[in-house]
């Protein structure tokens, strides 16, 4: 399964099977088997690996670590992202997935013996308003079907953005949000009703910007990491500091070092 609307097909038949999963759902604040999981998680969890289980393909979820598939590809999997949020009826969570190749690793990697992991399509749905966010590598991003870009915000003075962790009041910008859904932030980036996101922690696993990432990317928006460090990868106890921005000059404002999206 190597074009992309199998792909996007894949993801959109994964997401509705978690969208099924929770519909009657009622146990919203029961905990799950971990401390930091809930019960909603187990759940959609199950349901998305029924799904990609039955496709073939290799997984990195979020709830139950990494399966091998069939071939090169992964999807990357956050079945409820935002599940605090959810646990205390607060609509705004979403499932969020993106496909990565490991399988061309080129000149640099074979040299080093590093594993390059290349994004190939994303999907975030927001699991109350059905928004569907999508992208693929080199095809732009699209919001509920429509091309979608950034605010084009260049400077700090009247931007507003997303965040992770508890904000200061030294960072320099107009307003912040704290919505807690790193995916529906970097969405938002994208599609320019927040001018940038960043994680004020760099705790975040791949899960959970992986496909915001992506989207961003193709939006236009400029991505990056706070340390420099390499986005997108298949360990499960690795974190990063995700950083979007709606331009270059934006991004320099929060201490970003990362790289222009696509335009």
């Amino acid at each position: 399964m190597t074009a992309v609307s199998d792909w996007l097909g894949l993801l959109r038949s994964t997401a509705d099977a978690v969208e099924g999963a929770l519909a009657g759902f009622d146990r919203w604040r029961d905990g799950g088997d971990r401390p930091d999981q809930y019960a909603l998680d187990q759940v959609a969890d199950a349901a998305a690996l029924d799904v990609l289980g039955a496709a073939g393909v290799g997984v990195l979820s979020e709830e139950s670590g990494l399966r091998a598939g069939s071939g090169s590809e992964t999807v990357i999997v956050d079945p409820v992202d935002g599940s605090t949020n959810a646990s205390r009826g607060i609509p705004h969570y979403c499932i969020s997935l993106c496909v990565v190749d490991s399988g061309n690793a080129g000149a640099d990697a074979a040299r080093t013996g590093a594993t390059v992991v290349v994004p190939v399509a994303a999907l975030v749905r927001h699991l109350v308003s059905g928004e569907e966010f999508t992208a693929v590598a080199g095809g732009g991003a699209h919001l509920d079907g429509r091309p979608i870009t950034p605010s084009g915000c260049e400077h700090g003075a009247r931007a507003v953005i997303g965040v992770s962790g508890r904000p200061s009041s030294e960072l320099p910008v107009w307003q912040v949000r704290v919505l807690g859904s790193a995916a529906l932030d970097l969405c938002a980036v994208a599609c320019g009703r927040l001018d940038a996101y960043l994680d004020l922690n760099s705790n975040h696993g791949v899960w959970d910007y992986a496909a915001g990432i992506l989207i961003c990317s193709e939006a236009g928006a400029w991505t990056g990491e706070a340390d420099g460090k390499e986005l997108f990868h298949l360990s499960h106890s690795e974190r990063r500091g995700p950083i979007a921005a709606s331009t270059t000059g934006l991004a320099s404002l929060l201490g970003g070092s990362g790289q222009q999206g696509r335009r």
